[in-house]
């Protein structure tokens, strides 16, 4: 899929100088974007927040890198099921698309909370923009390369002979170059959203989430392999909530309760998608259809909760990780090494919040 689209217009964002204002509350029942809450969940928030439960709801928006997708599913699970009123906040959550770049939004102050990965997140830092992760829902990345069955394609190490559809513009490519795996014979060429070439031609290949592209591919009669960059050593977080340091610094309480919220939002969907996949079909203007969507889901379990470890990884994030990312990319000169550091990229403080 594509996602981030950069532009000079980051820079240009960043040097306005445009904060972001505290969030305005909001009276309960006079927002569009969150759900009316149950009894039972206006006694859980009464725990929360006290005896008085809800009161007035801090009112917040959060964009997305993309159209609506299983991706996002815990954030669209924490408003359909309430959790976010039950944390005090009115959530607006605002679908992306191929125009929408994130870091621009964050920094205008327009938003105060984006969805991003962390390679985005490093690739801004690197540009001036004070981005920082919150909390990484998916743990493993999802990227990877499809191929057809009947290509023999089968490893990134037979990766030949193929007319290959791509961003170029993304750090993985050079990424995949650097270790060899972009082979003589490899045709790249511009990805635009669709397998329809991998299905017509074993010839073709193209980059892919592999809770979406491997479905329509299937869908289409056609089998194929995920060749999954996380295998070989690029696997940054995706559809981490950020925000910016400036909103953080300014408005701690809110950044906790949303993490908090987001992190009971993405264990519940994982239990039960189906009411959550609803509203994220009504929302999705793309063609997404239920099948596609359950595919996804279920593909995407494994990414969120890694084999042989508990739901309570959900969220977490680690220097290891940020730090081996950061390294990669500054030595494929992608960001500058000697410019900022890993550890300011993201905060656990709210991930540790949210253990107690």
């Amino acid at each position: 899929m594509l996602r981030f689209i950069w532009s000079s217009l980051l820079l240009a964002c960043f040097s306005l100088g445009v904060g972001c204002d505290a969030p305005q509350p909001t009276k309960q029942g006079n927002t569009k974007a969150t759900q009316s809450l149950s009894i039972e969940q206006n006694d859980a928030a009464k725990k929360i927040l006290g005896k008085g439960g809800l009161g007035e709801l801090t009112k917040v928006t959060l964009l997305l890198n993309w159209y609506p997708e299983a991706e996002h599913g815990g954030f669209y699970a924490a408003q359909v099921l309430g959790v976010f009123e039950q944390y005090g906040l009115d959530v607006e959550i605002r679908p992306g698309g191929k125009t929408i770049v994130v870091p621009q939004e964050l920094i205008l102050g327009r938003v105060q909370f984006g969805v991003a990965n962390a390679d985005d997140v490093l690739v801004a830092r690197n540009q001036d923009l004070d981005l920082v992760g919150l909390m990484a829902p998916i743990q493993d990345g999802p990227r990877c390369i499809l191929t057809r069955k009947d290509s023999g394609i089968d490893s990134f190490e037979k990766l030949k002979n193929v007319k290959l559809q791509i961003d170029s513009t993304r750090p993985y490519v050079p990424f995949l170059k650097s270790k060899g795996l972009i082979q003589e014979g490899v045709e790249v060429v511009p990805y635009f959203g669709s397998v329809a070439q991998v299905v017509a031609d074993k010839g073709v290949a193209c980059q892919g989430y592999n809770f979406s592209e491997p479905f329509m591919a299937r869908k289409e009669g056609v089998e194929v392999n995920e060749l999954m960059l996380s295998s070989i050593g690029y696997n940054p977080y995706a559809s981490l909530l950020v925000t910016t340091e400036k909103f953080m610094k300014s408005n701690p309480e809110i950044c906790e309760k949303m993490v908090k919220a987001s992190i009971e939002g993405w264990k519940k969907y994982l239990e039960n998608p189906e009411a959550t996949n609803v509203i994220i079909l009504k929302n999705n203007k793309q063609g997404l259809d239920k099948a596609a969507l359950d595919f996804g889901v279920g593909a995407m379990k494994k990414l969120c909760i890694p084999e042989g470890q508990s739901s309570t990884v959900m969220g977490q994030m680690s220097l290891e990780r940020w730090t081996q990312l950061y390294d990669t990319l500054a030595s494929l000169k992608l960001i500058d090494g000697t410019k900022g550091t890993p550890a300011a990229a993201f905060t656990d403080r709210f991930l540790n919040a949210s253990q107690k």
